[in-house]
């Protein structure tokens, strides 16, 4: 039962989610070329970016730790957006 109304929402707003994706995918992609053409303009290389360290911490791991958190908020957005949604009604 369960199942069917997971699969009954993901239908009903099926168009809601593809656009949210789409957006969110080529935001990202942008902000990741961005990112890389600076990077790149600069003449910074991914080795000097790991041998950089912040008050005794290399920065590499802060990035990876800082993108953890974002994957993690993001997820907590789009949990609390789909209990927010009404439950299908089921015939």
């Amino acid at each position: 039962m369960i199942s069917n109304t997971f699969f009954l929402k993901v239908k009903e707003n099926r168009k809601v989610i593809f656009k949210t994706l789409a957006f969110f995918i080529f935001l990202r992609s942008i902000h990741g070329f961005s990112l890389l053409a600076i990077g790149y303009l600069l003449g910074i290389e991914i080795n000097d970016i790991r041998n950089f360290e912040i008050f005794g911490f290399r920065v590499y791991f802060l990035i990876i730790a800082l993108v953890a958190l974002l994957v993690i908020r993001r997820f907590t957005r789009i949990y609390r957006w789909w209990k927010s949604r009404p439950d299908p009604i089921t015939i």
